[in-house]
């Protein structure tokens, strides 16, 4: 038999409850009592699961809020986005925005994981390549890029095996980590 899946507030509640009433006190309790309390999120649990949660055990559905980076991902679906909208339905839903898919996907709380800053950085950098039409670090020669420190200039050529650029200029090369695309080639107007 599964755990089962509680939110924090109903966690909060069941161990106030237990410790108030005991386990087998409890569940008598819940059986007979309609709650308008502090354990209210405890009436949205039938008898037999406030008993699996006392016995068998349950796992608590991780609080995720509008705006926290999220991600999905089972076999070959993979949807990374912010939280626009959450939905405390029977379903604990949140509608995740990911520009792969035309419409915002509505997945279960319990199915999603907060993303580590560095997969932050890596999906907003492959949104922005693919805005472009290209891969990540698909840089192409006569695109405009800045090393960061106020020069700017055109790339005139291209090592991708060893993801390297040149251009004229005192450091003729870098690596693909140490310039910032500023104009793409296709956009430039100087042409």
């Amino acid at each position: 038999m599964e755990k089962i899946q509680l939110t924090q507030d109903q966690e909060r509640a069941l161990k106030e409850a237990w410790q108030e009433k005991g386990k087998a006190g409890l569940i008598n309790y819940h059986s007979l009592t309609e709650y308008d309390n502090n354990w209210a999120s405890l009436g949205q649990l039938s008898t037999d699961d406030i008993a699996r949660a006392l016995y068998i055990g349950y796992e608590v559905i991780p609080q995720f809020k509008v705006g926290d980076w999220v991600i999905f991902e089972y076999k070959a679906v993979r949807v990374i986005g912010e939280i626009l909208e959450i939905e405390t339905d029977e379903f604990f839903t949140a509608k995740v925005d990911d520009p792969k898919y035309q419409v915002p996907q509505n997945i279960a709380l319990s199915k999603l994981r907060h993303v580590i800053p560095e997969e932050i950085q890596q999906e907003k950098k492959r949104r922005f390549w693919e805005k472009l039409g290209r891969e990540v670090d698909e840089y192409r020669q006569g695109d405009i890029v800045t090393t960061g420190f106020g020069n700017y200039t055109s790339i005139t050529k291209l090592e991708m095996n060893k993801k390297s650029v040149y251009f004229d200029g005192p450091e003729a090369e870098r690596s693909f980590d140490e310039i910032y695309l500023v104009a793409p080639e296709e956009q430039r107007l100087d042409k």
